[in-house]
């Protein structure tokens, strides 16, 4: 059975918020968020590989801007020549907003992306570590849980799993491919019962793939 992904979506960015590391003038601010918007509206365009360099240009401006970092994972994500220079540039981020869940997650998408799985898990647990202590409102957190579950998924740690696939759902009761992703854990695990009643609130969900699971694996044969 294939394990089923999600997508992020972003939301430009209307305010930045920063972490005062060092004196920065009014005007290196005002630039460098100047330059920053200007990156985004690059991605909202779809040009990534002109938004890089401004993003890039943002951050050595003024570092202390948070935003900008963030989106570094979008670029990531389409091009994967710039995966490498995004995580230093998250690592630095790292070291100025410490104990940021949001950042973690994205370092760990990178990972995920290079294939690096046991770094990937190992930002995804830190980022569900700090989230436990910033809140757990941010959209994003179910999806920290999902992540990390999947990838215990692939390697057959189907119990840890199924517990991070149930929190994502506790997060967000909505959470289909949580739901069909943590029925083959069940399936895997020999609960076939619980693996169908998964299925079948995926397949109420709108999940095709959930559909194909339990005709394939619940319905009665004739």
């Amino acid at each position: 059975m294939r394990l089923v992904l999600t997508t992020i979506c972003i939301v430009f960015i209307t305010t930045m918020t920063f972490a005062q590391k060092r004196d920065i003038t009014g005007a290196e601010r005002s630039l460098a968020i100047d330059i920053g918007n200007k990156a985004i509206e690059k991605i909202q365009n779809q040009e990534y590989r002109e938004a890089f360099p401004l993003l890039k240009q943002t951050i050595q401006l003024d570092s202390t801007l948070r935003k900008p970092y963030l989106y570094l994972y979008t670029i990531a994500s389409k091009c994967e020549e710039y995966r490498d220079s995004s995580l230093c540039l998250l690592y630095k981020a790292n070291s100025l907003f410490q104990e940021d869940d949001e950042i973690c997650y994205y370092i760990g998408e990178i990972y995920r992306m290079k294939g690096e799985l046991n770094k990937a898990f190992l930002e995804y647990s830190k980022a569900i570590n700090y989230s436990k202590k910033n809140g757990e409102e941010l959209y994003l957190v179910p999806h920290y849980y999902f992540n990390r579950a999947s990838i215990s998924l692939e390697k057959k740690r189907l119990s840890s799993a199924a517990v991070d696939y149930t929190y994502a759902i506790k997060l967000k009761p909505g959470y289909t491919a949580a739901y069909v992703n943590r029925g083959i854990c069940w399936f895997q695990m020999g609960r076939k019962e619980d693996a169908c009643t998964d299925w079948k609130s995926g397949m109420d969900l709108g999940s095709d793939y959930a559909k194909e699971c339990w005709e394939k694996n619940c319905v009665e044969k004739k």
